[in-house]
């Protein structure tokens, strides 16, 4: 498995690097497209510094993180597409050295196939390739097929998406933009020019982790509208969402209902979303999420609160609500802010961010990330902040 992984790794990068010489040399700069070039690539590299600080602020963890992703696709024929997409992760410092069986944590749980390796590891370091999209795509006229390792992008909301069974992403993962994918297959068919219908399957890791399901979907009236039904894990579930605007102020949401079972209550997470962009140039949003099976109460200890979200756990508390705002300051700099409350627990999160562009595809960003909650009192859980430095190529 290492030899194999090493030799894709090469092979991406040497052509990675003599495609970018063509392209300097013959000053090609349009679009890559299947009908006129065979194949596409692009990706990033970054790194990243993390504080971890407790409470009081007394002490002090710090992480850094070299990343370098690859994407690749090849367009035999105008229908076929074969893609390729890869993360490399050098990680070393405090996290690896005291969270207990932290390489396993860098697997992605909906992956069934293990293609990832540790090329070494001791402890304080890890180097992690995981290849986390490897699949096929065939088009027809008004149907499309796609089996491998792929996103099966069926969330509408930004913060929380209930309707997204086959692989929930953490949203205080800022660094991951691709969000994870699943091993899975998925059909596709257009009715008509407003309405489709998708199917897909999952077999997961564990017999509580295979989907089953369907979407149908169509746009009437101006509004998104899609309904879903199926089986996830050994539960029947069903839900729906919606995309539309009230004025000039978007308006979107979803919900998701899971049946009950022996060992499992009856659970519905739904979700409500609006924004709206003033002429200034600020961006306001407010979302809201209900969990029916979430903590309601003070807390006892911070390891009651379960960040580890899946379909059936968006969140570890009941009653959610955000606020987001946003802005371009100048067109090199822009600023946003996210505040999270949950009453009964009173969580609270406090997720500030400033965003810089050194130069063409060449960014840096500031992130910060505090947690408060009611144990004895109302106070502050940890804190983190992030510096990153990234380049898109």
């Amino acid at each position: 498995m290492k030899t194999i992984i090493f030799i894709i790794a090469f092979l991406l990068n040497s052509v990675l690097i003599w495609s970018q010489e063509l392209l300097v040399e013959d000053s090609l700069i349009t679009e890559v497209k299947p009908a006129s070039i065979k194949f596409s690539f692009n990706g990033y590299v970054k790194d990243m510094q993390s504080l971890s600080f407790p409470k009081d602020f007394k002490s002090l963890l710090a992480t850094n993180l070299i990343h370098n992703r690859i994407n690749f696709k090849w367009f035999p024929f105008m229908n076929l597409t074969f893609a390729t997409e890869l993360r490399n992760r050098l990680i070393w410092g405090d996290d690896v050295r005291i969270i207990p069986d932290y390489n396993q944590l860098l697997r992605n749980s909906n992956e069934l196939v293990n293609i990832s390796n540790i090329w070494f590891s001791n402890s304080s370091m890890v180097m992690h390739t995981n290849i986390d999209r490897l699949y096929i795509d065939y088009k027809l006229s008004r149907l499309s097929i796609r089996a491998g390792r792929h996103r099966i992008n069926w969330g509408i909301s930004t913060i929380w998406n209930p309707n997204d069974l086959f692989n929930t992403y953490n949203f205080l993962d800022f660094d991951y933009e691709e969000r994870p994918g699943t091993d899975a297959i998925k059909f596709s068919g257009d009715i008509s020019g407003f309405s489709n219908v998708e199917i897909a399957y999952s077999p997961g890791n564990k017999v509580n982790e295979k989907v089953l399901a369907g979407k149908y979907f169509v746009n009437s009236g101006g509004y998104d509208i899609q309904l879903l039904f199926g089986i996830y894990g050994n539960r029947f579930t069903a839900g729906g969402g919606w995309a539309g605007s009230i004025g000039d102020a978007g308006f979107k949401g979803e919900t998701q209902f899971f049946t009950k079972t022996s060992s499992e209550k009856f659970h519905i997470n739904m979700t409500i979303e609006s924004d709206y962009v003033f002429e200034s140039g600020w961006y306001f949003s407010g979302s809201f999420l209900f969990n029916n099976i979430g903590l309601d109460t003070k807390i006892l200890n911070p390891s009651q609160l379960n960040f580890n979200f899946s379909p059936a756990n968006l969140m570890p508390t009941k009653w959610n609500f955000t606020i987001a705002s946003g802005k371009e300051i100048t067109p090199l700099f822009s600023a946003n802010l996210s505040v999270l409350y949950s009453p009964g627990t009173n969580l609270l999160l406090f997720l500030p961010g400033l965003k810089y562009s050194l130069g063409e595809n060449l960014n840096v960003d500031l992130v910060w990330q505090s947690f408060y909650a009611s144990l004895n009192q109302f106070e502050a859980l940890n804190h983190r902040g992030y510096l990153r430095l990234k380049y898109n190529f």
